[in-house]
């Protein structure tokens, strides 16, 4: 029987189901400062999750695995957004 990867499972369970071993396992901190940061200078308000922090890393740690070599530039095109200046 072949071996299930993470490219073979739906990206959003995995994520949760990460995210829910993250916070349960304990190993992860969450900073003090979570719950009232934005996440970007184009957001408007804080993440309605209060688990958000947790997704955000299952989410990254999938994109690692993922892309080997990703770095902070393709980080930054993965989660971020566009920037309106009023105009």
């Amino acid at each position: 029987m072949p071996g299930v990867t993470v490219k073979d499972v739906n990206q959003q369970e995995f994520v949760r189901a990460l995210a829910a071993f993250l916070k349960k396992s304990g190993k992860l901190k969450v900073p003090e400062w979570a719950d009232t940061v934005k996440l970007a200078k184009h957001k408007e308000l804080a993440p309605y999750d209060e688990n958000w922090f947790y997704t955000r890393a299952a989410s990254t740690a999938r994109h690692l695995y993922l892309r080997g070599g990703a770095g902070v530039g393709s980080m930054a095109k993965v989660y971020g957004g566009r920037q309106r200046r009023g105009v």
